[in-house]
């Protein structure tokens, strides 16, 4: 989404992947930075207890921290993800753990990330492609792009390969980001290229013969005037989720929204995903796991609390900065049964 700022090349970059470099390489030492051991995480979804109906944060002081982090990923087998961190500015890159043995690795740097703005990103259904956006040169001696574009990596093996720009039209000069693709690896993204309905609407593009070909606008009952992103493709296609902002009846900022996939090909007019998920913070980046059993989404809703009156201590002010919860980005998870449920409301 366009509030994330748009890219461009920022002296000062470097200096920051750095420190974020730093500060992941302290991880795999200590969590959150706090002196404690890195805990011992085992099974599907590093051990965490599954959500209900209502989003929970996910692994508080392991993913979600005082960190901004705005999008995960795991592969299908679940042995492995990847987290986009990354504020509204342009310093993002892509992490990654994965289980080494019988248990979950500290967060490091993703091999294909850390020189470049690196950010939205999707794995294919089939776990072989890593797409993600980028503002990385065409040429390795290039300079930085002034826009993003859609690159992908594949995975031999236990091995992602070097990163290659997607060659077809669904490149432009304009921002093209945020891909997801389908089973048939049909591929869903985000652009603000000139033509379509508001600064940034959800674009379709048919694989055929190897290639991403005939890049049309999803169309009126998904994008508006407004700004549409961050989509999420289901595998069989047969719904889509994405984030609009300040849509009338929304809960304010950007809203999550769903969309199905009628009888006759076409989409239904999309529905606000309601105040279980949205609140009057941002909810953006949603993704169904490839078990279809929990939706992730990120949301930069407060949960830290002051009592007027009662003086603040810097512990405590530290402690809080630190941990989840206090306005930067964190990741929620819910169960994906609620997307059957909206199913119910919107083809009613």
């Amino acid at each position: 989404m366009s509030y994330l700022g748009k890219v461009n090349r920022d002296k000062d970059i470097i200096s920051y992947l750095f420190v974020i470099v730093c500060m992941v390489i302290c991880s795999g030492c200590t969590e959150s930075g706090r002196g404690q051991a890195f805990p011992v995480l085992k099974g599907p979804y590093l051990g965490q207890e599954p959500p209900g109906m209502n989003p929970e944060i996910f692994a508080p002081g392991i993913i979600s921290t005082g960190h901004s982090e705005q999008q995960i990923a795991f592969t299908p087998e679940g042995n492995e993800l990847f987290l986009w961190l990354g504020e509204s500015r342009p310093y993002c890159l892509i992490l990654g753990m994965k289980i080494e043995g019988k248990k979950w690795s500290a967060l490091q740097v993703a091999p294909f990330s850390g020189k470049y703005v690196d950010m939205k990103f999707s794995i294919s259904p089939d776990g072989t492609l890593l797409l993600f956006s980028s503002n990385r040169p065409y040429r390795p001696d290039g300079k930085p792009l002034d826009n993003l574009d859609i690159w992908l990596v594949k995975r031999d093996l236990n091995h992602w390969s070097e990163p290659v720009r997607i060659d077809s039209e669904v490149n432009t000069q304009s921002h093209d980001y945020y891909p997801t693709i389908s089973k048939k690896k049909n591929l869903y993204f985000m652009s603000d290229r000139e033509g379509g309905m508001g600064e940034d609407d959800i674009y379709f593009a048919c694989f055929k013969e190897g290639k991403w070909i005939n890049v049309e606008n999803i169309g009126s009952t998904i994008n508006s005037k407004l700004n549409e992103g961050d989509p999420f493709i289901a595998k069989d296609e047969r719904y889509i989720l994405f984030c609009s902002r300040d849509r009338r009846g929304g809960f304010g900022n950007n809203d999550l929204y769903i969309s199905y996939r009628k009888s006759d090909g076409s989409w239904s007019h999309a529905l606000n995903m309601g105040e279980t998920i949205n609140t009057p913070s941002e909810e953006v980046c949603p993704i169904v796991s490839h078990d279809g059993k929990y939706l992730f989404f990120s949301s930069n809703r407060k949960k830290i609390k002051t009592s007027p009156g009662i003086p603040l201590t810097y512990k405590k002010i530290v402690r809080d900065l630190e941990n989840p919860g206090n306005g930067s980005y964190d990741i929620y998870w819910v169960s994906a049964r609620i997307i059957e449920d909206m199913k119910k409301k919107i083809l009613k």
